[in-house]
């Protein structure tokens, strides 16, 4: 993976995979860069998120939500895909990206492929 500035980032292909990055600590979960917002929005593209959020909730709901599951262990939470505007200026200065590369993209996929197959074999 490689750690770039906001400026580095915004010469990075749309396709680009990453995680905004502090040293030693992800910050969130991968996200794809996917298309640009638009020259009015200047440094902006729209950004795919990988991970699935939950459907629909505002905060507070969500909060309300997670708080229920934390009472009934086992309770589900409905969840959808998300994209996001993820404009450099939307973020503190000290932020980085880490960009992972296409053997590091590949190997997120066979890991979730894999447990996708292990997880059918054991009835989930």
């Amino acid at each position: 993976m490689r750690i770039l500035t906001p400026e580095e980032f915004t010469k990075e292909p749309y396709g680009t995979v990453y995680i905004k990055f502090i040293p030693r600590m992800y910050v969130e979960q991968p996200g794809i860069k996917s298309e640009p917002r638009g020259e009015k929005f200047g440094s902006s593209w729209w950004a795919i998120d990988v991970l699935p959020w939950v459907k629909g909730k505002s905060d507070s709901e969500a909060d309300n939500e997670f708080n229920e599951w934390d009472k009934n262990h086992g309770y589900e939470l409905e969840t959808e895909g998300f994209c996001t505007d993820d404009a450099i200026y939307n973020h503190d200065d000290n932020i980085l990206y880490a960009v992972f590369n296409k053997a590091e993209v590949r190997g997120m996929i066979d890991r979730l492929t894999d447990s996708l197959y292990e997880s059918n074999s054991y009835n989930r």
